[in-house]
C-alpha cells in the first residue's frame, strides 16, 4: 500500500550533484538506457491469470449470448481485466542509473538516488528523501522470515531479503560508488505526478459491469 506523506502532486527541491552508474544486469530491461523493472513475481502471475480468466469469460459470453445482452454482459470481465492491470501490473520500481521511477496506481514518483537517505523494509518498501518525505513502493514485496529444511525434520526460520529489495540497494550502492564517496552527489528534484487514468478507467468498467448485472438480473 501506498504510505505518502505529501497528498498533492508537485515537486520537490533537490541539493546540487550529479548521479551515474548502472543498476547491474538482473532484471527485465524497460529501455535503452539500461533501466529495469521490479515487481513481484506473484504480482504478475495474478495480474496475467485475472486477465486471462477474464478473456475467457468475455469469449464465452460473446459465442453463446445473444448480441444485445452481450453488450452488457461483458463489463464483469472487463472490470476484472482493468482491475487486474491496475493492481497488479501498472504498479512497478523502475531502476535507472541515477534513480528509481516509482509507479503505484495512482501516483508516480521519480526518485533520484541522491535524495534516498533511508529504505525501509519493515512494513513494505518506503523510500525516505532527505526532506523526510517518505514514498512507499507498491509493487516491492515485504521483507520477512522463510522457512528452510535441515535434514529429514529440522526447520529453520531466517531472515529473507527478496531479490527485487536487493537490486534496488545494489543498484544505490552502485550509484554511490561511481559518483560520490560521500554520497552526497547527484542532482534532480522528487517529482510527484498524479495519473488519474487507472481510477477512471476502473469507475467505468464498474458502472458498465453493474449495468450488466442488472440487466442480467431483469431477463
Amino acid at each position: 500500500m501506498e504510505h505518502d506523506d505529501d497528498h498533492t502532486s508537485g515537486q520537490e527541491s533537490s541539493p546540487p550533484g550529479r548521479g551515474s552508474g548502472t543498476p547491474g544486469q538482473t532484471g527485465r530491461e524497460s529501455g535503452r538506457d539500461g533501466s529495469l523493472d521490479l515487481r513481484t513475481s506473484s504480482a504478475a502471475t495474478i495480474g496475467w491469470v485475472a486477465i486471462g480468466a477474464a478473456a475467457v469469460v468475455a469469449i464465452l459470453i460473446v459465442l453463446q449470448v445473444p448480441a444485445t445482452a452481450a453488450v452488457s454482459m461483458l463489463g464483469l470481465p472487463a472490470f476484472i481485466a482493468v482491475l487486474a492491470w491496475t493492481c497488479y501490473l501498472r504498479p512497478r520500481a523502475t531502476l535507472r542509473p541515477d534513480g528509481v521511477l516509482v509507479i503505484n496506481i495512482v501516483r508516480t514518483y521519480d526518485v533520484p538516488f541522491a535524495r534516498i537517505v533511508d529504505i525501509d523494509r519493515r512494513l513494505g518498501v518506503t523510500l525516505e528523501t532527505d526532506s523526510g518525505k517518505k514514498i512507499g513502493v507498491w509493487a516491492l514485496p515485504n521483507s520477512g522470515r522463510r522457512a528452510r529444511r535441515e535434514g529429514l525434520s529440522r526447520g529453520v526460520v531466517e531472515e529473507h531479503t527478496p531479490s527485487e529489495i536487493e537490486r534496488l540497494e545494489a543498484a544505490q550502492r552502485v550509484w554511490l560508488q561511481a559518483d560520490s564517496p560521500a554520497g552526497t552527489g547527484g542532482s534532480g528534484e522528487v517529482i510527484t505526478e498524479v495519473r488519474a487514468l487507472p481510477i477512471a478507467l476502473c469507475a467505468l468498467t464498474a458502472v458498465w459491469a453493474l449495468w450488466g448485472l442488472g440487466f442480467s438480473a431483469a431477463l
